[in-house]
């Protein structure tokens, strides 16, 4: 199904023009066929007394179908258009460029109902009212870019990094357990600390907090992000700088 309702996806004026060529050439081809086969197979017209009929056949439906197929791939294509950028705005948020967090944890649960496990992380920045307060909400929003950048390119190709929220991510290593949980929040506090030092002109020294869980297809991905959030909760109120799992040391705290 899905296969045919992709042939009915036109992006472009061009696929307007050659969709209108098409159905124009079969609007005149079927009734001047249909007609030649009558009248000269079973009704022995002979070729120059049935081509007045044929040019009727072949006039009218030129003048129909053009207009007709050009108006209504025309609206397809407004409707592809359409569908395509609500498709972008539903799965990736608008400012940092991540899946958005209704996306993300429908994401997930995919990933989980064929692996049945991995890890959740959940990301905060570091003080961040303090920077929107210091710099602006514009350089605010410039550091978020610049978290979401380190999070998409520090996690492996099959993670998925989205935002939850404000200040918050969250990424999603399948397959992962406590231990490659551990080593990937602190890769990404490191790699913040290296990459975020200086955002927008402006000496900010960005860090981030993380907490994260390890699922199992016992549980419920609710349970797993609940269990995140209160490692993540712990690390702040530790010190922050620093990421924490359940019961396991902080991997990446100075």
């Amino acid at each position: 199904m899905e296969r045919w309702l992709a042939l009915l996806r036109i992006n472009s004026t061009r696929q307007v023009l050659l969709g209108t060529a098409a159905i124009t050439a079969i609007a005149v081809a079927a009734p001047v066929l249909t007609f030649a086969v009558v009248l000269g197979v079973w009704m022995k017209v002979p070729l120059h007394a049935s081509l007045g009929i044929l040019a009727i056949c072949a006039v009218i439906p030129l003048l129909i179908a053009p207009p007709i197929s050009f108006f209504a791939l025309s609206i397809l294509r407004l409707l592809t258009v359409t569908i395509e950028r609500v498709d972008v705005y539903v799965r990736f948020d608008a400012l940092t460029g991540v899946l958005t967090r209704a996306y993300l944890l429908g994401q997930i649960r995919d990933q989980l109902a064929k692996a049945g496990n991995g890890a959740f992380l959940m990301v905060d920045a570091d003080h961040f009212k303090v920077i929107n307060d210091t710099y602006g909400h514009d350089v605010g929003d410039e550091a978020l870019k610049r978290l979401a950048e380190v999070l998409r390119t520090s996690v492996s190709i099959d993670a998925l990094v989205g935002r939850l929220g404000g200040e918050e991510f969250g990424v999603f290593l399948p397959g992962a357990d406590d231990a490659a949980a551990a080593t990937a929040a602190s890769a990404l506090c490191e790699a913040t600390r290296r990459n975020a030092k200086v955002i927008a002109g402006h000496d900010i020294a960005l860090t981030v907090s993380i907490g994260g869980a390890s699922h199992t297809g016992s549980g419920k991905l609710e349970e797993t992000i609940k269990l995140a959030d209160a490692a993540l909760y712990h690390a702040k109120r530790t010190g922050r700088t620093g990421s924490t799992l359940p019961d396991r040391p902080k991997p990446c705290r100075r």
